[in-house]
């Protein structure tokens, strides 16, 4: 499954580079997905941030894969967003990644995790309560992860969560 999913991330990414007339990406190509809304969002900013992160597109080139997700005005800003944030955040959710992946070099954690993770944290900087962050990071996980990936997501961001907690005033 995870294959099919970089493939899909891949193909997109290459349409959004070489922009060929005929070429549409519409729902039938995203059927997979979640129905629109807010975790569709949540799956248009992982497409974003997976291509930004390990296809070399750069943040307008890859938000414009939200056009065809049939996201709402509201939906698409907060995919738009969360990429943003996790952008901005970025060097600090890799420290913290790899602070807490202690057996693991970060260059040999999944791709699909790290771009996952840092949307999470990201968004874990933001005013949405820590438990739908790190539910909707599992869910993502469960759907473009492999076997381990949720729980691995589930144990990262719940440590984190917690360590804010103790060093909170």
């Amino acid at each position: 499954m995870l294959a099919l999913v970089l493939l899909e991330i891949i193909y997109v990414g290459e349409f959004m580079r070489e922009n060929r007339p005929g070429n549409d990406i519409n729902d039938d190509f995203f059927a997979g997905f979640a129905p629109p809304g807010r975790r569709r969002a949540r799956e248009a900013a992982l497409l974003i941030q997976y291509q930004m992160d390990f296809g070399g597109s750069d943040l307008q080139t890859a938000q414009d894969v939200i056009s065809p997700l049939s996201l709402n005005e509201d939906n698409a800003a907060f995919a738009r967003q969360l990429v943003e944030q996790a952008h901005l955040h970025k060097d600090a959710s890799d420290k913290l990644i790899a602070a807490h992946t202690h057996e693991w070099d970060f260059k040999r954690l999944f791709s699909i995790d790290v771009a996952i993770l840092r949307l999470a944290l990201g968004e874990l900087a933001s005013s949405t309560p820590a438990t739908i962050v790190i539910n909707e990071a599992v869910e993502l996980a469960k759907k473009f992860g492999d076997q381990a990936s949720p729980s691995f997501i589930n144990a990262l961001l719940d440590a984190v969560y917690q360590k804010q907690q103790e060093e909170a005033p």
